[in-house]
């Protein structure tokens, strides 16, 4: 019981927290707290991008460039990540990387994504749960080209970013109902994302063959984007 008091008051602070600063600052909370919470401080993208996306439905702020801000925000604070990896080195990082959430179980399974995917780990790992942020350090340690990491990064952040805007405009006052399903959030992106994908290679696929018109296809994109 005491466990339970305890964790929901550090959620409520955490909470109070994120809501303050964005109230306050806007875009720049927005940035700050993406930036935090990709160097491995401990502050769930989830509360902060659905409260962006709920000052958004206020008409305060633009969801859409919210996510792009928190997507910055995320790219900061990997190469923070990146850094510590690059010029600290493993001795740094096993003697510090536990302040950053950064466990050596962590490392493993990180290292291992780095082996399987190669440096395209950075892209898909924005998507999931666990090493969507500690996988900063391994890639500066495996000394992985710093501009190719950051484009990964921001473009991996980007679709995670924008869907729990997305969800926080829409959902408005309820936004903090979606913290009850964060753990099915993941997959539900890594979905989408794959579907967009699938879409824009059918797309390319179907102009180069001559089925549909590049025109049409500008036409049918400039009327999406200005929606």
């Amino acid at each position: 019981m005491f466990l339970t008091f305890g964790l929901d008051s550090l959620l409520g602070s955490l909470s109070s927290f994120v809501t303050n600063l964005i109230g306050n600052m806007g875009y720049a909370g927005i940035f700050i707290l993406m930036t935090i919470e990709s160097a491995g401080i401990p502050v769930p993208s989830e509360l902060i991008m659905t409260y962006g996306g709920f000052m958004a439905s206020q008409g305060k702020i633009n969801w859409i460039l919210a996510a792009v801000v928190g997507s910055l925000g995320t790219g900061l604070g990997s190469a923070i990540g990146y850094g510590i990896g690059a010029w600290g080195g493993k001795p740094f990082v096993d003697k510090y990387g536990k302040y950053l959430g950064v466990t050596p179980d962590k490392m493993v399974f990180a290292e291992k994504w780095f082996c399987k995917f190669g440096e395209s780990a950075c892209f898909y790992t924005r998507l999931l749960p666990v090493v969507r942020t500690i996988v900063n350090v391994p890639a500066g340690l495996l000394g992985m080209n710093f501009y190719k990491f950051m484009i990964y990064s921001m473009v991996g952040a980007f679709p995670w970013c924008l869907v729990l805007s997305y969800l926080g405009f829409t959902l408005g006052e309820n936004w903090e109902s979606i913290m009850e399903y964060s753990h099915l959030l993941s997959y539900a992106v890594v979905g989408i994302v794959v579907i967009v994908i699938l879409a824009a290679v059918i797309l390319w696929l179907l102009v180069r063959l001559g089925v549909v018109e590049k025109k049409t296809v500008m036409k049918y994109l400039s009327f999406v984007l200005h929606v």
